[in-house]
């Protein structure tokens, strides 16, 4: 059996919602498409992440769907409460 067709890229996309509960967070990226992170998808970890945070995702291509195979957050300097952009 032949194993299906992989194809990595990379990705910037914007985290919008982090639910530790429910270990989940989801991003849209420029495109508007939204990902969603799981606690065990590799990475940096849900309790680094925060609305607004800049992450570069890597996606791979199988069966014909896309997945995010880790993720790395771009600027961990999170804001300070009380204060805006």
């Amino acid at each position: 059996m032949k194993r299906p067709i992989q194809l990595l890229r990379r990705i910037t996309a914007t985290v919008d919602e982090v639910l530790p509960d429910t270990g989940l967070a989801f991003a849209t990226d420029d495109d508007a498409r939204l990902w969603g992170l799981t606690r065990s998808t590799p990475g940096a970890g849900l309790a680094s992440l925060w609305p607004g945070l800049r992450v570069n995702l890597t996606v791979i291509e199988q069966f014909g769907f896309e997945l995010i195979s880790d993720y790395l957050p771009l600027d961990m300097a999170r804001p300070e409460a009380g204060i805006s952009a």
